[in-house]
């Protein structure tokens, strides 16, 4: 596969991000609901879940594919000049960018998460896991052995 593997690794890694930061997202946010009073059957939370996938799954895929395309080529400067694994070193990228990417996304929106369900510091944490183990995943994708 040589070197198609690293621009397939970021599309496939932004595409597992993308999916798993909008679940997790609209997970917290319907669970605020349902901590308010709302009452929110499974069937709620699958559709609901569904349309924030085709609403803002394709606009929150761009800018995690901006900064993974960032964050793994620092990592792979990183990898390349230090002997720290490989999968330790994407995987601390790809959470350092989501934390990154939120922190930046409410500077620029006036102080306002535009990701709703990353409002508190468990949102922002969940991203950040979701992240690393996009990157996790990034790391076996490039592998010369995956």
């Amino acid at each position: 596969m040589g070197w198609f593997r690293y621009p397939l690794g970021l599309v496939l890694a932004s595409i597992f991000m993308a999916l798993a930061g909008v679940i997790v997202q609209t997970q917290f946010v319907l669970s605020a609901l349902a901590g308010a009073g709302a009452q929110i059957s499974a069937a709620d939370r699958l559709s609901m879940t569904l349309a924030d996938m085709a609403g803002l799954g394709p606009l929150y895929l761009v800018f995690i594919l901006i900064g993974f395309l960032i964050a793994f080529l620092a990592g792979a400067l990183v990898v390349r000049f230090t002997p720290v694994p490989r999968t330790a070193v994407y995987a601390v990228a790809g959470a350092v960018c989501m934390f990154v990417m939120l922190m930046l996304m409410r500077e620029v929106f006036f102080g306002v998460p535009v990701i709703a369900g990353a409002r508190s510091l468990a949102g922002e944490i969940s991203q950040a896991v979701c992240g690393a183990l996009a990157g996790v995943f990034y790391a076996w994708m490039t592998s010369r052995q995956g």
